[in-house]
């Protein structure tokens, strides 16, 4: 993969010319940043810098894709069709073909065919899929679903989690009935299971606590704290009992409120009453999954899953807003990341006005794990920060990442329809030189003496300590920052650099021999122009970090064909297999809706 384009090449250079004039000229101010070898490590999950599907046609590299959203909740695995509510007048269409070649359009389960074809290609990306939770599911392409026809009626298809009989590889579309554990079951015979290629984490749909204004033609009443539940269980065990080895997400919690009360659901008040000691939703959730393990005898949630959209207002009183030359507005975006982990900050927003009561949100989730069901793991599979067009959005989700590295976060995927600058950090993390070069999977101590003006996250791979990779931020809006490195228990001779800035939204190769960079004795200087996020490789010599980015890139290969391998035996299914049972389907499938792909 080339790092950059030949227009791009030329702003690369541009970038580094301006570096070489002014290293000598340095106008601001300066940040220590300490790394200690000899500290407590963290280990960090491979699968925090993710995507969700609707970025994952670009060049972005990222390790997690999931398939996902409003659009999710309405899927009909059988025949592709999907509503989208009210984000489009609530339309039934063939929205999720669109995404998608042809050949795949007429064949059950494509979004997660799609999504798992979208992985491979992506360095064989951890797949994760949305299963249908609300009752109904989209029963044409029909157009519009008005008021007079929703749930239950013809414009619809009812969905049972658990089928109770045979399961069978091409599902009668006739039966007015969509059965869950049949997907499941239907997938794992397509592509594997999740430990031979297949799908490997499954989403308990999206936004339950939003269905009766998100899906008010499919789930009119508002969703319950005891359906929820009820669900979520009886769809875990499905998955379970088929794959074993699939990681189960849930309950896809959308906000603030969602944690807080589940939107303040019908039931409750009424839970809240009887047990005082839930501090929030999330509490009486986890215990009840708990409860479900301990009666089951089998873990069913594997991570707790939750959406989280900062609502910080910048100067200008609003939420994430789009000011990227307005010196303040930009730095409310930068500290809005602080929400998630710091107890001495506190956000302009709603949530504050209304006491904040669980902010820093990732502390307070943990606390929760601890208490009602250790050993739950931590999901944010949707977030954005924003500033997708400008630096500071590609500085704000590099925050974000190092953060939840931080906090040992599982599983992340951006969500948002542009995301140029969030998806260039997300490559500068996992795949800074275009060969595969990446983060490491330990988190080194590292600490900066001025956090508003820069932060930095370090790393080893696999207790290596030859190489360091060290991210590093300037969030100074006008001025360059001296960051002087130290790291403790190391003796480094070689700095390679590489960045984000305001010439465009990919990892510029700043070259090891930059002038921005000098080494002396135990200290690294590196003079930061104003608004940048920079990967520093460094290394005891040249030769430490060649050998690092030989392994990288032999893992790579490695991983790449292990997968093919996998396939290739368990994709006799639908590959070919969509050829075979699903390819039998696929021609009844045209015949029926060939008057419903306009």
């Amino acid at each position: 993969m080339k790092r950059y384009s030949k227009l791009s090449a030329l702003a690369a250079a541009a970038a580094a010319l301006c570096m070489a004039a002014t290293a000598a000229h340095a106008d601001g101010g300066s940040v220590d940043i300490t790394i200690d070898l000899s500290a407590e490590k963290t280990p960090i999950s491979p699968y925090i810098f993710g995507i969700n599907e609707e970025l994952m046609g670009g060049d972005v590299m990222p390790t997690a894709i999931r398939a996902g959203g409003n659009r999710s909740s309405a899927y009909n695995w059988e025949t592709n069709a999907s509503n989208a509510g009210s984000d489009r007048s609530h339309m039934s269409d063939n929205y999720f073909q669109q995404t998608m070649s042809k050949d795949l359009w007429d064949t059950p389960g494509a979004m997660s065919i799609n999504l798992r074809k979208r992985c491979d290609e992506k360095r064989s990306a951890y797949a994760m899929t949305t299963l249908q939770l609300a009752g109904y599911v989209s029963a044409d392409m029909d157009g519009e679903v008005t008021q007079a026809q929703k749930a239950p009626s013809e414009r619809w298809n009812k969905v049972e989690l658990v089928k109770g009989s045979e399961f069978t590889m091409t599902p009668d579309l006739n039966d007015g009935t969509v059965y869950m554990d049949e997907y499941v079951n239907y997938l794992i015979n397509t592509l594997g299971t999740a430990k031979n290629g297949g799908i490997q984490g499954y989403s308990m749909d999206n936004e339950p606590g939003l269905w009766h204004m998100t899906h008010a033609r499919m789930h009119p009443e508002q969703c319950t704290c005891e359906e929820i539940v009820e669900k979520n269980i009886t769809m875990a065990k499905a998955v379970k009992s088929l794959d074993p080895d699939a990681e189960v997400f849930g309950p896809a919690l959308f906000g603030y409120s969602a944690f807080q009360s589940f939107v303040n659901a019908p039931d409750w008040n009424e839970i809240k009453s009887l047990r005082p000691d839930y501090r929030w939703f999330i509490d009486y959730y986890l215990e009840k999954m708990k409860e479900a393990e301990d009666e089951n005898g089998v873990r069913l949630i594997d991570a707790l899953d939750i959406h989280y959209y900062t609502e910080a207002k910048g100067e200008c009183g609003e939420r994430s807003c789009k000011h990227y030359t307005n010196e303040n507005c930009v730095k409310a975006r930068f500290d809005s990341v602080r929400s998630l982990w710091d107890e001495s900050y506190k956000e302009d927003s709603w949530i504050t006005d209304t006491g904040g009561e669980f902010l820093p949100l990732l502390p307070n989730i943990k606390q929760s794990i601890d208490q009602f069901y250790p050993g739950t793991k931590i999901a944010i599979t949707e977030y954005d920060f924003g500033g997708s067009y400008d630096i500071c959005g590609g500085i704000a989700e590099a925050e974000a990442l190092g953060v939840f590295a931080q906090n040992e976060v599982y599983l992340a995927t951006l969500f948002a329809m542009e995301a140029d600058y969030q998806c260039a950090a997300i490559d500068l993390y996992t795949n800074y030189d275009g060969n595969g070069g990446h983060f490491g999977n330990e988190l080194l101590k590292c600490e900066t003496s001025d956090y508003e003006r820069s932060t930095g996250y370090a790393s080893i791979q696999d207790d290596n300590t030859d190489v360091v990779t060290l991210v590093l931020t300037n969030k100074a809006f006008k001025d360059k920052t001296t960051a002087n490195i130290k790291i403790k228990g190391g003796d480094y001779s070689y700095v390679h650099l590489y960045g984000l800035n305001s010439f465009a939204p990919q990892v510029f190769d700043m070259t090891d021999t930059n002038p921005a960079v000098t080494v002396s004795g135990d200290t690294i200087t590196y003079e930061m122009e104003p608004e940048t996020v920079s990967m520093l490789v460094i290394a005891k010599d040249k030769d430490a970090v060649a050998a690092v980015e030989a392994t990288a890139e032999n893992e790579t290969l490695s991983k790449i064909e292990d997968s093919k391998a996998e396939k290739s035996s368990s994709r006799k299914t639908v590959y070919a297999g969509a050829a075979g049972a699903a390819g039998i389907a696929a021609a009844v499938f045209a015949v029926l809706r060939s008057r419903k792909k306009s």
